[in-house]
């Protein structure tokens, strides 16, 4: 297990409600984790747990009044515990697996009452998962021709949260990717396709962020 303070500081005090100078923020962390390794070596797998703490954040005030300009305010307590397990697998010969899940429980607490309680919207989506899966021809004709599969999830997210704006979500999505590679000892060729199913989809801490519709890219490497 792992335990830390920390201490920042950030020169953005113009923007405090009130002409002040801003406080050091405090964080304190505590963190625990497993590592398995099976199968020679063919499955392993990391699960940690985690508790933080900080203080003295500057962040958006949650005035209308104030956020109009921008202004910043610096109060309460903001609490983030989560787990996350990746896992990468190797069941048979050219077959690979890479998977994650993340879950993040936030809040703010000794806040004022327009945000007590409350998940921050600088805290992104609760829940995150990954999965990649791809087959590479071990031998034959064709060693070295592989194809590659998968895609990103996040939950909803929450980018405005409190009594006075209100709330409003980013919906939730999953985003599907997939290659095609030709690999050989002097040159490799490959093509990849991003957000397959021309998703719709947007991203942000506080903000809304549009994310790039179906894109191809390809490549040709010649090695040395």
């Amino acid at each position: 297990a792992n335990r830390g303070t920390y201490f920042g500081y950030d020169a953005a005090n113009d923007r405090l409600t009130a002409p002040i100078t801003a406080k050091l923020e405090r964080a304190n962390q505590v963190e625990a984790g497993l590592k398995f390794d099976r199968l020679g070596g063919r499955f392993t797998a990391t699960l940690s747990v985690y508790d933080i703490r900080v203080k003295n954040i500057l962040r958006t005030d949650p005035n209308p009044a104030g956020a109009a300009k921008f202004a910043q305010v610096q109060s309460g307590e903001q609490v983030s515990r989560g787990v996350e397990v990746d896992v990468v697998a190797n069941p048979f010969t050219g077959f690979n697996v890479v998977a994650g899940f993340a879950y993040n429980n936030a809040k703010l607490t000794n806040d004022v009452p327009a945000t007590e309680g409350r998940r921050p919207g600088t805290a992104g989506s609760p829940y995150l998962g990954n999965l990649w899966l791809s087959y590479r021809l071990p031998n034959g004709p064709l060693k070295g021709l592989g194809l590659g599969a998968g895609g990103n999830y996040a939950s909803d997210n929450m980018v405005v949260n409190d009594a006075n704006n209100g709330q409003f979500t980013l919906p939730n999505y999953v985003v599907l990717n997939a290659s095609a590679f030709f690999d050989q000892p002097h040159y490799r060729l490959s093509v990849k396709m991003d957000n397959l199913t021309n998703k719709h989809y947007w991203i942000g801490y506080g903000s809304m962020n549009p994310q790039k519709l179906r894109s191809i890219i390809g490549q040709v490497a010649y090695k040395f």
